[in-house]
């Protein structure tokens, strides 16, 4: 089995422009995350009641069971925003240049 190889494209993109996608990525990613969470939150809002009445007049297993659900969400959401850390801070060492032992700087391009 040979080593796979990459096609020829026509246009390959420069760094900077992959470090510019993604960043977009990340923020188009955040902003998924930001309407997730403003869902739930509505969501939260209309079974607690406007008033914190309650409106529905739920069971305690029922209560029980939204706040499970809900903690899962929010626990999925704080798992994906580590790796979107994860994620920028490698798009950040991407962005610099190892110069001896003085640290990393940015490239200039």
């Amino acid at each position: 089995m040979g080593m796979p190889t990459i096609p020829q494209e026509p246009y390959r993109p420069t760094r900077a422009e992959v470090i510019i996608d993604l960043l977009k990525s990340i923020a188009m990613e955040e902003t998924a995350l930001a309407h997730l969470m403003d869902a739930e939150a509505y969501k939260v809002r209309a079974f607690v009641g406007r008033y914190q009445n309650f409106p529905l007049q739920p069971s305690m297993p029922q209560v029980l069971a939204f706040t499970a659900q809900v903690f899962k969400l929010i626990d999925v959401i704080a798992m994906k925003e580590w790796l979107l850390l994860r994620k920028l801070r490698e798009v950040a060492h991407l962005a610099c240049v190892c110069e001896g032992d003085d640290g990393y700087h940015w490239r200039e391009e």
